[in-house]
């Protein structure tokens, strides 16, 4: 890591020295010394020593990654194994798949696209098989065509069959693969490889390697924990429940609930702790929502105010009423008591949100989003789904460890692959870094990664440098994929 950063200072100083800027800059972009910079970003990770300072035994650390990289080494090994297998077996069923449909006079070491059909159909060259046959007026070629023409996926070699069988166990786009695996030999080879492939790769081996992950992260989680002693554990004022018994039934009510810390009388809070007043509340904000949901338009030339204005006077209505709910629970609880949960908290904003909002100078403005919002408090109406969104989100500290962990995975890695990919001037994803931080949220939600991934190949491949891009990309989703979620977890927990 020294090397690296001593490199990229040399580098900077270089840049900063040469008088003629432009030509260093074009001399920069044109060459690939930038990727010396690559490591420099992987500093960031050592921000995380400042806020994790601790001493334990060093025997017991090397015990206990030991132990866990050797599960992870041997789950690794079972899934490199299942890749591998369908990598070679992909070059023995398939090979180049190079056979199109194009017309007669086609030469086919000059394709324009003229000449293919539209769309661009695979076929099969044989006279017999179940393979797809062209059209008339159109006949079955070899065409010698580079890869940046025809894509970066494929099984002509083991190396693209490899980074292939990984692009179809992601589930992105495994089908027109298949597709042209059909046209190109007989229909059951295609169905019977690609079917076992997502069967065991993309459902069974990549499960169990997720698991094997996870427990590990478990693991080491127990093992710190017994070493570090009993953690504090983190308040939950929503969850302190007791059973509590009556004539009319038994029910769930928060341990200190019953004790009154307001200055409002007995009765108001027996109305607080009442199961009724809790139901009218939802049954409002759920009148609330349905009238705000039946406001319709008419292109008829009105102005919108003539369609707004009695739906105003509800908003009106059903905001001072929920302003009241407000001011009845602080005078029943307290100030103290009021603002311990989490759920007033969040009424309360909605409270002062929509109060500005039925304002008519700030009415249907970006205001409008805490009346939209105020239907979240249906959650209240199903305990268990109560749960389930507490779990999911949980206390503040931990969502927020969550957000911390994600963007510092996403700054890193956009540092890291604008380092790799800057040089390469057709490429404007990588010309800035909010671009490039956008291209790499999308690889995170695994949503089009292989679009990114072919893109860049695509430009590389004229430097003769795609395996760097189907590298890194592919690494990249691995990660996030099969790595990031139990790692993610245990952050959390």
């Amino acid at each position: 890591m020294t090397f690296f950063i001593w490199v990229s200072v040399v580098l900077q100083i270089v840049e900063m020295a040469v008088y003629d800027k432009e030509a260093m800059m074009d001399t920069m972009r044109s060459t690939f010394l930038s990727i010396l910079r690559t490591p420099r970003p992987l500093i960031m990770i050592r921000i995380g020593r400042m806020f994790f300072k601790f001493q334990l035994p060093a025997n017991r650390v090397k015990t206990i990654f030991k132990r866990s990289s050797q599960q992870i080494y041997n789950v690794t090994l079972f899934f490199l194994f299942f890749m591998s297998l369908y990598g070679i077996l992909g070059v023995q069923f398939f090979g180049a798949l190079s056979y199109h449909c194009v017309t007669p006079s086609t030469n086919h070491s000059d394709v324009s696209i003229n000449d293919l059909a539209v769309p661009d159909t695979h076929c099969m060259s044989t006279a017999n098989g179940s393979g797809y046959r062209c059209p008339e007026g159109m006949e079955c070629m070899k065409l010698d065509l580079d890869k940046h023409q025809r894509g970066f996926n494929g099984f002509d070699e083991f190396a693209t069959s490899f980074f292939t069988v990984y692009e179809a166990a992601s589930q992105e786009g495994w089908v027109f693969m298949m597709y042209k695996a059909q046209d190109s030999l007989n229909t059951f080879r295609g169905l019977f490889y690609f079917t076992t492939l997502i069967f065991f790769l993309a459902w069974l081996v990549k499960n169990v390697f997720i698991a094997v992950i996870t427990e590990t992260f478990a693991e080491i989680r127990v093992q710190f924990a017994q070493m570090w002693g009993t953690r504090n554990v983190i308040p939950n004022d929503d969850t302190l429940h007791v059973l509590k018994g009556d004539d009319s039934g038994w029910k769930l009510v928060m341990i200190d609930e019953n004790k009154p810390r307001g200055t409002a009388p007995h009765f108001c809070q027996l109305i607080l702790q009442s199961s009724a007043f809790h139901i009218v509340m939802l049954v409002m904000v759920l009148a609330n929502a349905l009238t705000a949901g039946s406001l319709r338009f008419k292109h008829d030339g009105r102005n919108r105010e003539d369609f707004t204005t009695e739906f105003r006077y509800a908003e009106i209505a059903f905001t001072i009423l929920f302003d009241l709910e407000a001011l009845f629970k602080i005078w029943c609880l307290g100030f103290k008591g009021y603002f311990r949960r989490s759920l007033h908290k969040f009424e309360l904003l909605l409270a002062i949100g929509t109060t500005f909002h039925i304002l008519p100078s700030l009415y249907h403005t970006q205001l409008t989003y805490f009346q939209v919002l105020r239907v979240v408090r249906l959650i209240k109406a199903s305990p268990m789904l109560e749960e389930f969104v507490y779990k999911i989100f949980g206390p503040g500290k931990k969502l927020g460890s969550l957000i911390i962990f994600t963007m510092c995975l996403l700054i890193i890695t956009s540092s890291i692959s604008l380092q790799l990919f800057c040089y390469v001037t057709e490429l404007k994803k990588f010309d800035t870094f909010p671009e490039v931080f956008m291209g790499m949220f999308q690889i995170l939600t695994q949503e089009g990664w292989v679009e990114v991934k072919d893109e860049v190949s695509t430009d590389l491949s004229r430097r003769n440098m795609y395996i760097l891009g189907e590298l890194f990309f592919t690494l990249y989703h691995l990660f996030v994929t099969m790595v990031m979620p139990p790692l993610r977890t245990s952050s959390c927990d």
